[in-house]
């Protein structure tokens, strides 16, 4: 059965060099769009051309705080223009939006994504510079990317003559919320629940300050007449207008992105009945070339069938070590080329790469730092080795990146550290495929699902993780990693701990359980036990590569929410 998807998403991140994105949720959106080509979807992709990117990184010699700066990028040389104009009304202004596509050559079809961009000469200064940036600080402006990207979104498939064919608008998170009074509007001899039948929603985000609301005087001033006129009707909104419901309530399927996060989910929204599909990482885009290569030997047909990674477990061992042994080598390369440092491809290696937020506690290994050089001493040294953006200007975030750049110039004795600036998709591949193991432990239950351990998984890397997102589900103990706080309870929040000593207290359990995780159990085994550490590296391969990828996950979708929905 045929069925024409539209995905729309804030940012997509497709390749390196397409500035596009700015973490995982851009990358989920890609792999997905990916595997949507690999299986020979009718599926298109929709998001906004922003012509600085996000921006790009560098850390302060002296102090090592974050310096921003625009990420400018080459849009002709990655994307085609195509020949449609269209017009759409924000804040009482005409904005003219041009089109933009980047074709994805899948294994079975060639899925479109469509760019929206203002920056040209038809527009004002103030609406050209709509597109301008990914998650622009100006919040007038953040809400005109989201009128964009959600009315511009159903406008243009009008104009590109692909409007009758959609049958399914999948919203990737609430940004495209108002996606939704196009469909209204244009569709307006259909009931609200006729409407709701081809609308998809997933939610990203665990804690209620997440989820974006408006004051209805804002979106007045804002939304042209007849789509504010429609909010007023359906929706007799008094106050304050949340995105997250709004798009909840206009949705036949409804979906957290894991397991726990769904739990989470209805509790902050009841009564919505929110599924869950658990996320996935493309398959080929997030194996390194000495991983492929491996694969390609014995998994033959893996780049179009991802299950096939059950098969893992029949891998000699020998190969294993020598194709993870390649891909460290890759990644110390990377780290001297970056920052200059010298990691030996002796001593284990640990790696986090995540967006820098407070919940991820970038820092929590260095809870207890003379602890860690006496774990680092016992076992002839540990090399740690971070990457990752914070939001721009928010200086409590660069701080913790400051902290750990001050440590890395210290002499800590057997204990290495380093800070690779400017974390993108080449530095992240290196990272999850070059590591000796994955660190992930962010506050529970905040993390809503996380991707980066499943890229490491992919390339034989054992996960080292709060149960959280996730790890909840790919987590068996010592077969394909470790958990960090299995004991602890569930309900870690930010609310939680709030005060002082609540944060330090979970800190400290978290960072006593790591160490001694990392002490007893995890050094031992990769120093003492070598045939079983490459059994571990097979395991995260077999059950975990094998489930947690978009092709699974885009079946997930297929079957519950754009075929047959819930």
């Amino acid at each position: 059965m045929s069925t024409s998807i539209a995905y729309f998403s804030m940012e997509i991140g497709l390749e390196n060099h397409i500035k596009n994105f700015a973490g995982g949720l851009g990358i989920l959106a890609g792999d997905t769009l990916k595997s949507g080509a690999d299986l020979g979807l009718d599926m298109l992709g929709i998001t906004l051309n922003y012509s600085q990117g996000y921006f790009s990184q560098n850390l302060d010699s002296l102090t090592g705080l974050q310096i921003e700066n625009s990420d400018a990028w080459d849009i002709a040389k990655f994307l085609q223009a195509e020949n449609a104009e269209f017009s759409l009304e924000i804040s009482h202004e005409t904005v003219w939006v041009r089109v933009f596509r980047y074709d994805i050559h899948g294994q079975k079809s060639v899925v479109p994504v469509y760019f929206l961009d203002t920056d040209y000469d038809k527009n004002t200064p103030e609406n050209r510079h709509i597109t301008s940036q990914l998650y622009i600080a100006d919040p007038n402006l953040r809400l005109k990317q989201e009128i964009l990207l959600g009315i511009g979104g159903v406008i243009m498939l009008q104009a590109l003559g692909k409007f009758e064919s959609t049958q399914k608008y999948h919203l990737n998170e609430s940004h495209a919320a108002f996606a939704i009074l196009a469909l209204r509007q244009i569709l307006n001899q259909e009931s609200v629940e006729k409407l709701k039948e081809k609308v998809v929603f997933t939610t990203h985000t665990p804690v209620l300050h997440g989820h974006k609301h408006y004051q209805s005087s804002y979106l007045e001033a804002n939304l042209a007449a007849q789509y504010f006129n429609l909010i007023q009707e359906n929706e007799k909104i008094d106050g304050d207008f949340n995105l997250t419901r709004f798009c909840l309530q206009n949705s036949i399927y409804k979906n957290a992105v894991s397991k726990k996060h769904a739990e989470v989910s209805n509790e902050l929204f009841p009564g919505f009945g929110i599924d869950f599909i658990t996320n996935g990482v493309h398959a080929q885009s997030w194996t390194s070339p000495a991983t492929q290569a491996l694969l390609d030997q014995y998994l033959a047909g893996w780049r179009a069938d991802s299950s096939l990674f059950r098969n893992a477990l029949e891998i000699p061992d020998e190969q294993i070590f020598e194709t993870h042994q390649t891909n460290k080598l890759e990644l110390l390369k990377l780290i001297q080329e970056r920052t200059g440092v010298i990691f030996d491809p002796k001593i284990f290696t640990i790696g986090f790469g995540r967006r820098v937020d407070p919940y991820k506690r970038l820092d929590l290994i260095f809870n207890d730092l003379e602890r860690l050089k006496d774990i680092a001493r016992k076992h002839n040294g540990l090399q740690l080795v971070f990457s990752g953006k914070a939001y721009p200007q928010t200086q409590n975030l660069e701080g913790s990146i400051a902290k750990i750049y001050s440590l890395s110039k210290q002499d800590l004795g057997l204990l290495k550290i380093v800070y690779i600036p400017n974390y993108d998709m080449e530095i992240s591949l290196k990272m999850v495929s070059g590591a000796d193991i994955w660190l992930n432990n962010p506050i529970k239950p905040l993390e809503a699902s996380g991707t980066s351990g499943m890229k490491a998984a992919m390339n034989g890397v054992p996960n080292l993780s709060i149960l959280d997102g996730w790890w909840c589900e790919g987590w068996v103990e010592d077969q394909t990693g470790w958990a960090i706080g299995e004991h602890s309870g569930d309900q870690d929040n930010l609310d939680n701990t709030a005060s002082h000593n609540g944060a330090e207290y979970i800190n400290s359990r978290d960072a006593n359980d790591l160490y001694n995780k990392l002490e007893r159990v995890v050094l031992p085994t990769y120093f003492l036990n070598s045939s079983h550490w490459i059994g571990i590296q097979k395991q995260a391969m077999s059950l975990n590569g094998s489930h947690f990828n978009t092709e699974r996950m885009l079946l997930e979708y297929l079957s519950k929410g754009y075929i047959k929905s819930i």
